[in-house]
């Protein structure tokens, strides 16, 4: 194949690439199969993937699995007492144990995009 010269005389394409790129098509599709492997076996994983969470030193915990599934939650009695304290701990609660699972998601996912990057 002919390598095309641009008016300031760079080469535009051909055999010669960027250190890392792959050079070819085939092995950019080889490359990604593998990554759409790597994050499906991932997503399979959050479902063993436990976060938990425990709000008023104790009195709430929730238990949930990285694929978004709650799979437990417990609280002291008392809290019943006062519905509009327990309201707000549970909320509390739940978007920590969210944002937990979302943070965990976010950072082994970019981890293996950043694996299969041909840019770095």
């Amino acid at each position: 194949m002919k390598k095309l010269k641009s008016f300031g005389g760079k080469n535009l394409g051909g055999a010669s690439g960027a250190p890392g790129i792959p050079k070819n098509f085939a092995e950019l599709q080889r490359l990604q199969m593998k990554m759409e492997e790597e994050l499906k076996n991932l997503e399979e994983s959050f479902a063993q993937e436990e976060v938990q969470v425990e709000v008023g030193g104790g009195a709430i915990k929730i238990v949930a699995t990285c694929d978004r599934q709650v799979k437990d939650i417990v609280y002291e009695k008392d809290l019943l007492e006062d519905l509009e304290m327990f309201n707000d701990m549970l909320k509390t609660a739940m978007g920590e144990v969210w944002q937990k699972v979302e943070s965990i998601r976010e950072e082994k996912t970019n981890a293996i995009i950043a694996k299969y990057n041909p840019l770095g």
